[in-house]
């Protein structure tokens, strides 16, 4: 179950955990924690959710008490050896390698970029995210609204050409 969910899941999240994360060891114990939590509530999903959505949540979950606690914990040597070789940086394919862009979503508050994430990366609807997230819905339209805004500001080349 655990290589097959890593198979069908693994890259999508991975490059969510990019974005989330301030490097790729974090992102990777991210993915992982979030797969071994997937196996083990696996019983206690939904069928009417989407599944990458479920795992987002967990995922979103663990960031969420790592950047509480301000501490990162250390993954077991050996325990990541279930998870596949990366062969290519989903994160680079997403991004088509733009690590400006990467960066600057890196430098938003960790709410701004959850719903960034889940809504670009992701492809996930307003409503979705709301639900994923388990916030208004205008709160989400709100965030997205500050983020697009910061990131205006974090990517110039990006913004709106002054006449």
């Amino acid at each position: 179950l655990f290589r097959s969910l890593v198979a069908e899941y693994g890259n999508r999240l991975y490059a969510a955990a990019v974005l989330l994360c301030a490097n790729d060891h974090d992102a990777e114990e991210l993915v992982f924690r979030t797969f071994d939590q997937a196996v083990k509530k696996i019983r206690q999903f939904d069928t009417s959710r989407n599944f990458f959505t479920w795992l987002y949540a967990i995922m979103l979950n663990f960031h969420r008490m790592n950047y509480r606690r301000r501490r990162v914990e250390v993954v077991p040597m050996g325990a990541a050896e279930d998870l596949p070789e990366q062969t290519t940086d989903p994160t680079a394919e997403t991004l088509d390698a733009d690590d400006e862009v990467a960066n600057a979503i890196r430098a938003l508050s960790p709410p701004l970029r959850e719903v960034v994430v889940l809504r670009y990366f992701a492809d996930k609807t307003v409503e979705e995210i709301a639900a994923a997230l388990d916030i208004p819905i205008g709160t989400v339209k709100s965030r997205l609204h500050h983020a697009r805004e910061a990131l205006v500001g974090l990517l110039p080349r990006y913004g709106k050409e002054k006449s």
